[in-house]
């Protein structure tokens, strides 16, 4: 990212759009400085610093979406460090409490609550498809009902093996429904004549 171009190309958009609002802006030099330590942040990978002083442009400058989609990305970056973290050591658990606490921090970022999703679906991964496996020992429409389930809990994001077994279960319960309505229906028993009775009592 260069650092000093973007600060600068912000700097410029809040001096111009500071000068719209009712209440005084704050003087040019003060918000220039603010905006070059936002930047150094960033680069520094001082997430929570870059949130502060994002918070305070933000006040600056209400209605700067560019500057919006910067403090959302400094708000989330260390609480989606700290899960991915603990999601490479096995522990879904621990991720989730990570984003629940960046989300009470931060209740309107969507990034964390977005990965919030994601991770709960992960934590699903292991019931949702030992469902799916259990459900092959049914008929067509018990394996349809099992993979309903699971692509509704299941993340978004899968790896390359679940989306592979995934697709090979699809077909597999298409080819079971085929089979099912191929199978002929048990023929009906066949109905006695209604005047069987009168003609053996004719005939004693």
């Amino acid at each position: 990212m260069n650092i000093s171009g973007t600060a600068a190309a912000l700097t410029a958009v809040m001096v111009f759009s500071a000068g719209c609002g009712r209440n005084h802006p704050a003087p040019p030099m003060e918000r220039s400085e603010l905006v070059l330590r936002f930047f150094k942040s960033m680069e520094s990978g001082d997430a929570v610093a870059a949130s502060e002083q994002g918070m305070k442009l933000r006040a600056m400058d209400s209605g700067n979406e560019y500057l919006l989609q910067l403090i959302a990305i400094q708000q989330s970056n260390s609480y989606l460090k700290r899960a991915q973290e603990s999601l490479n050591n096995g522990d879904a658990d621990g991720a989730l409490q990570i984003l629940e606490e960046g989300i009470r921090a931060y209740p309107m970022n969507g990034t964390l609550k977005q990965a919030r999703r994601e991770v709960r679906g992960l934590r699903n991964v292991p019931a949702l498809l030992a469902h799916l496996r259990q459900a092959r020992g049914g008929g067509a429409a018990a394996m349809q009902a099992a993979l309903n389930a699971a692509e509704t809990g299941l993340p978004t994001r899968l790896t390359p093996a679940i989306e592979e077994y995934l697709r090979k279960y699809r077909e597999e319960a298409a080819a079971k429904a085929a089979a099912e309505q191929q199978i002929p229906a048990s023929p009906a028993e066949p109905a006695l004549p209604e005047a069987a009775g009168t003609e053996m009592a004719a005939g004693a």
